[in-house]
């Protein structure tokens, strides 16, 4: 196991991954975390897929390499889509922008099924995807922080559960809150990133002579957030 460990990053996604999966790894890359899940006898099988080929060559030497062949699927494939049929229970969309994991996840009507699990991982625009999982008829289940190369990054799960709403922009923008294992120290930081930039906007557009309100008001729930999970780790 030593030379399959993962980042705080994969790790936090591994931790989503419901023990006797079937595991789909959407954007695979060089298959670092479904080999992981494999070696820790977390997951029954595999499904990788790639829209290039290069990453699937990767992968697949990997997979070759710890000897998972016959226990893993490659497919060189767009998303999602092409993985309807496979028995999947538990789908990965880890390393891309918020975009475009709403747009995977629209293109692929199989994941709107009850008792599917999606684990995501935005790097941009987390927001947006938030704004549609709940609009499409998702439920964010949790969310989980963590850091790592520099960098914050939030980790949800979500299921379809068929009920659409609209969420405030407030909490769209800020997420769940972690439980005790949800890296709570991590969220501050993410948090304190986020509060960085608005406090950016807002000199910006108070020097145009532009109105504030909006930036002021998300500047002040981010504080009381931070303020609220500083509280709960002292």
């Amino acid at each position: 196991m030593k030379d399959t460990a993962l980042d705080a990053r994969l790790m936090s996604a591994a931790g989503f991954v419901r023990q006797g999966a079937i595991f789909a790894d959407i954007g695979t890359d060089h298959a670092h975390l479904p080999v992981f899940l494999l070696e820790s006898g977390k997951i029954e099988r595999a499904v990788l897929s790639d829209v290039n080929e290069g990453p699937l060559a990767s992968a697949r030497r990997n997979i070759e390499h710890y000897g998972y062949s016959d226990r893993v699927t490659l497919r060189l494939c767009d998303g999602a889509e092409e993985l309807s049929g496979l028995g999947v229970t538990d789908y990965a969309i880890c390393g891309m922008g918020g975009e475009l994991i709403r747009d995977i996840i629209a293109r692929a009507p199989h994941l709107a099924e009850v008792g599917i699990r999606l684990i995501l991982q935005p790097m941009t625009k987390q927001s947006t995807l938030r704004e549609y999982l709940f609009g499409a008829g998702f439920a964010i289940l949790s969310e989980r922080y963590s850091y790592a190369d520099g960098k914050y990054y939030v980790t949800m799960v979500a299921e379809y559960w068929g009920e659409r709403k609209s969420v405030d922009p407030i909490s769209l923008e800020l997420g769940m809150m972690p439980d005790k294992d949800g890296g709570r120290v991590e969220y501050i930081g993410y948090l304190e990133v986020k509060l960085r930039a608005y406090k950016r906007a807002l000199a910006g557009k108070a020097r145009g002579g532009e109105d504030t309100t909006d930036e002021q008001t998300m500047i002040e729930a981010i504080e009381e957030r931070i303020n609220e999970i500083r509280g709960s780790i002292q």
